[in-house]
């Protein structure tokens, strides 16, 4: 999984992130496959703004209806770190309710901002790829392909297991009952 971000696309999300300083801002990255095509800012409802971020509920569900209603897809949430390095706080891992939805944190640190993605699921943390140029110029993603030794390692792993398993299966079947015919 990985995004794919415009450089003025990255360079939105640095100015939103600037503008809301000392508060954390926050919003929707929305597009098609792993392509952003709208940077979506959305106002933070959070009580303590300057330390959290809570997309205004309202306006984040109308977002998602309009988004279905144009074929756009969510790709990614995003917030602010406006003293801080794009990394997930605490906080930010226990507040993650969509878990196939990468987060994506903007650190101001210094004054320099960058940008991070990570997907949240159920307490893990993982990086998530991001690419930030001209639309289409994404490196392509290599998938990993076995070798045959490493095929031929496999079915024999699963033909030990499967041979292993009717052994066992075998073993704790209970012994076959003595039949006794009654005597004339």
């Amino acid at each position: 999984m990985r995004l794919c971000l415009t450089e003025a696309q990255g360079h939105a999300l640095a100015r939103y992130a600037r503008d809301a300083a000392p508060q954390e801002a926050c919003g929707l990255l929305a597009g098609v496959r792993e392509q952003v095509e709208e940077v979506i800012p959305i106002p933070n409802a959070a009580a303590d703004p300057v330390h959290h971020y809570r997309l205004d509920d309202v306006i984040f569900a109308r977002t998602l209806m309009q988004l279905e209603a144009r074929g756009l897809e969510l790709l990614a949430i995003y917030h602010s770190h406006p003293n801080g390095d794009p990394i997930p706080s605490p906080t930010d891992v226990r507040q993650a309710t969509f878990p196939d939805t990468p987060y994506v944190i903007i650190g101001l640190y210094n004054g320099e901002a960058r940008l991070a993605a990570w997907r949240v699921r159920y307490g893990e943390v993982t990086p998530v790829e991001v690419y930030v140029g001209l639309p289409g110029t994404a490196p392509a993603v290599r998938e990993a392909k076995l070798s045959r030794a490493q095929i031929i390692a496999i079915l024999i792993s699963a033909i030990l297991a499967f041979a292993f398993m009717i052994i066992l299966s075998l073993s704790l079947l209970p012994p076959a009952p003595v039949i006794v015919t009654p005597l004339p």
